[in-house]
């Protein structure tokens, strides 16, 4: 079924033989089928109602056309989240020339100028001042019982360093160009000591503030060919150790328990010596711990009112048997039996003291004929043991030195004497004195 529809007008012709005059019809289809409608140029008027049930219609085809469109939106309540702005740089380059700039005349308030001016003359010439004659009389009665005055004021014109300076000179003058100091003892080798001591470590010194002299005795155990061997009645040479490692005391004794006094030195990381004694009471061949290990000691006595019965050894912890350490070189000191106290030739200084050498002794003992050489060495802070002083002695011939200069020992360090001797189980003896110096 064919026929045209007019979309504007709504007129249809269903070429059913009707003709539409242009009146009002009234149709009723039930069901309409058409192939793609076609407009024609002709105007029809027709009014025509139709109400279709069905209306299958081909695909339409639509003529471009614009479109329009205009929106006119009031929002009543805008909602938005946070604002991200970018990083953003602002550059604003502003080129002002002024080709003509008027001013008024300036005005300036009130203002009050001062002007110093400080004149300095190198040189000052004036006539003779002329002084009329006059009288003056003075005064005085005096009768104070107590003054008592502020701090004297001293005008810049003085030099307050005058009396100072005129004393240090008389000084040198009296000492050669060395100051004497209030706490130098009157020995001029020693005073000497403590300048040399200043000028080469650059530390000042005191004898006399220290005040504690010092005299250390060795004998030998009786000694081989050979070789050199420490004055001390161990035997051999003692193996320093580089910790506080020296910790234990006994005696071979059982019936010992006496209490022992020990003078001694720890060291700490940095391998300075720190000086410190102490007591323990011996508890027979059962080992006793030290209160405080050590990594020196030098000087063992009885500190009781009855004699050691046994030997007496001070030793890192070790095997004992009959209370003496097998491994004999764990020994540090000891007091042989039938003796009250140590005799070491060897001792330690701590980092706060220097030892002012001032003489020695030594000698073979009467009961052999013999002779040995004595070496006085000594080892500062991380070096070896030096020997820095050797002299010879004979059954018949002990030495005896006073030194003048005294030799300066440094801070820190480790001093012993030892000995070398021709002739088998000779037993020697040594002794050397001092000072001990305090760092101010």
């Amino acid at each position: 079924m064919s026929g045209v529809f007019d979309s504007q007008v709504g007129l249809f012709d269903a070429k059913l033989g009707l003709f539409d005059d242009g009146g009002t019809d009234a149709l009723t289809a039930n069901s309409f089928a058409t192939a793609s409608p076609t407009l024609s140029n002709p105007s029809f008027a027709s009014n025509a109602a139709l109400t279709p049930l069905s209306i299958l219609t081909a695909a339409p085809n639509i003529l471009a056309a614009t479109i329009t469109q205009e929106h006119s939106l009031t929002p009543t309540v805008i909602v938005v989240g946070n604002p991200i702005i970018s990083t953003t740089g602002l550059i604003q380059d502003h080129q002002l020339s002024a080709s003509s700039v008027d001013t008024q005349s300036p005005e300036l308030s009130s203002s009050e100028l001062i002007e110093n001016i400080v004149l300095t003359t190198s040189a000052l010439e004036t006539g003779s001042p002329t002084v009329s004659a006059a009288t003056i009389s003075q005064v005085h009665a005096l009768s104070p019982t107590s003054i008592l005055t502020a701090r004297p004021q001293v005008q810049s014109t003085v030099d307050p360093n005058w009396l100072i300076d005129t004393e240090l000179q008389e000084l040198q003058q009296m000492f050669g160009g060395w100051p004497r100091r209030s706490y130098e003892v009157p020995d001029g080798r020693l005073v000497q000591a403590e300048r040399e001591i200043e000028r080469q470590f650059g530390q000042k010194v005191s004898i006399d503030r220290k005040a504690k002299s010092l005299i250390k005795f060795g004998k030998s155990a009786p000694l081989a060919t050979g070789s050199l061997q420490t004055v001390w009645t161990v035997g051999g040479n003692e193996t320093y150790v580089s910790g506080n490692t020296i910790d234990s005391i006994s005696s071979s004794s059982a019936l010992d328990t006496e209490q022992v006094y020990l003078e001694c030195h720890t060291v700490d990381e940095n391998g300075d010596f720190t000086f410190l004694s102490q007591v323990v009471t011996l508890n027979g061949q059962t080992r006793v711990a030290l209160p405080v290990p050590v990594a020196r000691v030098s000087l063992a006595y009885n500190n009781n009112g009855t004699e050691l019965a046994g030997r007496v050894v001070v030793y890192e912890n070790t095997t004992l048997v009959g209370g003496i350490p097998t491994d004999v070189s764990k020994i540090h000191i000891d007091i042989p039996l039938g003796l009250q106290e140590s005799f070491k030739a060897a001792t330690t200084f701590s980092s706060t003291d220097y030892f002012i050498l001032t003489g020695g002794f030594g000698s073979v003992s009467l009961k052999q004929d013999g002779a040995a050489d004595f070496y006085l060495e000594v080892r500062e802070k991380g070096k070896v043991f030096r020997q820095v002083a050797a002299v010879s002695a004979a059954s018949a011939s002990p030495w005896n030195i006073d030194l003048d200069p005294a030799v300066v020992l440094p801070k820190n360090s480790d001093i012993r004497v030892r000995v070398e001797t021709s002739t088998n189980n000779v037993v020697v003896f040594t002794v050397f004195q001092g000072y001990l110096a305090k760092i101010l």
